[in-house]
């Protein structure tokens, strides 16, 4: 569930923000059409989790005032999960308390999207509908945008709205059991049936989130741009399957807030090294959030072109954040000099303090000949990357033993066909 909730925020986030660097190409072709496979692979301490995600996606342009796309993509989901997450006081007189459940995630993820965008002179306005599906889990996104260019093309600013209208399958728990009392979902049998199911129910969750961007071009050889992100989400946040070991040893569901507020800054500036016939892409973000949670991020990205069909690009990136307010490697209580936290209790690393460090590479070869390929392609894209990404945590354990070794491996390939 660590990684569908991941990839569940990273989809319910707002239409990414426009080009760094402010362009007028024409769009000159009438049809795109793109595929890209991506293979994410992660192996910390005793578990595992493989992803393969596969997607395509159709853009029609019949008239220059007009582009309607339409698209899927998927999620493929295999691995282990932990089940029960005990402190390593408490597992130090119960060895068997964290429990893996070897290959326990399996999951199947669809999303189907369509949307159309809209330009007049120097104004565009997008909206987007998307629709997803997993075995415990659904979502309906709506979201719509706006874009000027002012002041000859050098200056562009956007503003994006997204809603999502989320359900996810929990447990029924006893109206007279308080949270520490309640049990965590064996598994996602019956959910969302169409009959009764007294052993299931379904929570709402509500996602809002806004985001506004500046893009400047300042000289032809320097652009840069700034993001503000603000998002409120209401609902049902925990991991239904995990429980946690809390005080005098009782194994709860994890329980987390039902609201959480995000904001982030993030400003970025590209420089075009001219000798070098290179691109520089420096980049950082600032994020904070009413759990507390704060992090930063450092970027870099050099891409180099070699003559006007193939270029190559080396990549890294910094995280680190602090972890949730109600974060304890160990909840249970006088076991533990840590001691309860208060009324929340998770298993959740990611809401630990922990960094990670990425490392990558990339190459695009494109063509776009004088005359169409096979009589009906005007051009077509072909790129492919992978990158490495270690995590560090300051204050997670697991079966008694620090966290120290997970890294995730992501491959992406990439094809795009104009017509």
């Amino acid at each position: 569930m660590q990684l569908k909730a991941r990839l569940r925020l990273a989809s319910s986030l707002l239409l990414t923000a426009s080009s760094l660097v402010v362009s007028t190409e024409a769009r000159a072709q009438v049809a795109e059409f793109d595929t890209t496979h991506t293979v994410y692979y992660e192996a910390p301490f005793r578990t595992n989790m493989f992803v393969y995600s596969p997607s395509t996606d159709l853009k029609v342009t019949p008239v220059d005032a007009l582009t309607v796309n339409a698209g899927w993509e998927a999620d493929v989901v295999s691995g282990a999960s932990v089940a029960v997450k005990a402190g390593p006081a408490y597992q130090a007189t119960h060895p068997a308390a964290d429990v893996v459940t070897t290959a326990s995630v399996h999951d199947f993820r669809n999303v189907a999207h369509g949307g159309f965008t809209l330009r007049k002179d120097t104004v565009t306005f997008d909206a987007n509908y998307a629709y997803s599906t997993e075995h415990d889990y659904k979502s309906h996104a709506i979201s719509a945008g706006a874009q000027t260019d002012l002041f000859e093309h050098n200056t562009q600013l956007a503003i994006n709205y997204a809603r999502n209208f989320d359900f996810v399958c929990d447990r029924t728990q006893a109206a007279q059991d308080p949270p520490a009392r309640y049990a965590a979902l064996e598994n996602s049998d019956g959910c969302f049936s169409s009959g009764q199911n007294p052993l299931r129910k379904t929570d709402d969750i509500a996602i809002d989130g806004l985001q506004g961007s500046w893009s400047q071009s300042w000289t032809p050889t320097i652009a840069t741009q700034l993001i503000y992100t603000a998002q409120i989400t209401n609902g049902f946040q925990a991991d239904p399957y995990r429980s946690v070991i809390i005080g005098e040893g009782i194994k709860a569901q994890e329980h987390v807030p039902e609201n959480r507020a995000r904001e982030a800054l993030a400003a970025r500036v590209n420089f075009f090294l001219r000798p070098l016939k290179a691109a520089l892409r420096i980049g950082g973000r600032v994020y904070w959030d009413t759990w507390d949670v704060k992090s930063g991020t450092a970027d870099a990205e050099l891409e180099k072109y070699f003559g006007e069909r193939f270029r190559a690009e080396v990549k890294g990136r910094f995280y680190h954040q602090s972890g949730a307010l109600f974060w304890s490697d160990d909840y249970s209580g006088g076991n533990s000099p840590l001691g309860p936290k208060g009324q929340y209790w998770t298993g959740d690393r990611e809401l630990s303090p922990f960094s990670s460090v990425l490392v990558g590479l990339g190459a695009t070869y494109a063509v776009t000949p004088e005359k169409r390929i096979l009589g009906i392609m005007s051009g077509f894209k072909f790129s492919l990357s992978l990158d490495a990404l270690q995590f560090i945590y300051d204050d997670y354990t697991l079966g008694g033993s620090e966290v120290s070794s997970s890294r995730a491996y992501i491959a992406n390939l990439s094809l795009a066909f104009i017509f």
